[in-house]
């Protein structure tokens, strides 16, 4: 409980029981900390952030909690803007990449049934906390992303979403940041990650989360139409 978990580690012990441990998870360097913590009685996520995100990604977070049974969402344990942290309840199950890997086309069904249930859900009454991811909003993400590409790949992908103006309706609540990793699959369906969620087309998510099934398709040589197909 040394070193620089000290102080957060006192919080936790009433939330997790005596002794809590640490572990790294992802460390994104001017974004963002995540760990595992695991006490005696429960564990938890805890999130750092090198800016002043804590407050609004806790808020976010526990608007989404009074959603549909299935996804299970994180619930917020603890909320230190001070120390930029939020801490969240551990969401159980395996990633549906493990899935998407040995084909299983059960699991698969069940974590499409179950986006359809949180965005079916949340159709036209999206918190009020979310803010509205338009198109104009996506396409300056992706020129911004272009810009870490070389050269040749930056001015393709420029000059292709110039061409890309479509104008959709902010119409639920939305991943965002969807993608293999952000979906547990378990006795229920689990969503985490759920730091960028907003308010925009449920078709944004889908197809994020395709994507991210097709460049898995092409890292580790597999077909992915069965398993796409019952998503």
């Amino acid at each position: 409980g040394g070193g620089r978990f000290g102080a957060m580690t006192e919080e936790l012990l009433g939330i997790l029981g005596d002794p809590v441990a640490f572990e790294p998870l992802k460390d994104k360097p001017g974004r963002r900390s995540t760990l595992r913590a695991t006490g005696s009685r429960d564990s938890a996520i805890v999130k750092i952030y090198a800016s002043d995100r804590a407050a609004t990604v806790a808020a976010r977070v526990g608007a989404l909690g009074v959603g549909p049974p299935e996804p299970v969402v994180p619930r917020v344990l603890l909320c230190d803007p001070a120390r930029h942290m939020v801490v969240l309840s551990y969401v159980p199950g395996r990633p549906l990449r493990e899935a998407v890997l040995t084909g299983d086309g059960d699991a698969c069904a069940r974590a499409g049934s179950a986006l359809g249930s949180w965005h079916g859900f949340w159709k036209g009454r999206a918190p009020r906390c979310l803010a509205r991811h338009t198109s104009r909003r996506e396409i300056e993400i992706i020129e911004a992303r272009a810009g870490a590409l070389p050269a040749a790949d930056a001015e393709r992908v420029t000059r292709l979403s110039r061409h890309l103006r479509p104008q959709w309706a902010c119409s639920t609540v939305i991943h965002r940041d969807l993608y293999e990793d952000q979906i547990m699959v378990g006795a229920r369906i689990g969503l985490i990650d759920l730091d960028d969620a907003a308010v925009g087309p449920p078709e944004l998510d889908m197809g994020n989360l395709l994507a991210h099934l097709e460049l898995l398709a092409l890292r580790d040589g597999i077909g992915i139409d069965d398993v796409a197909g019952a998503l």
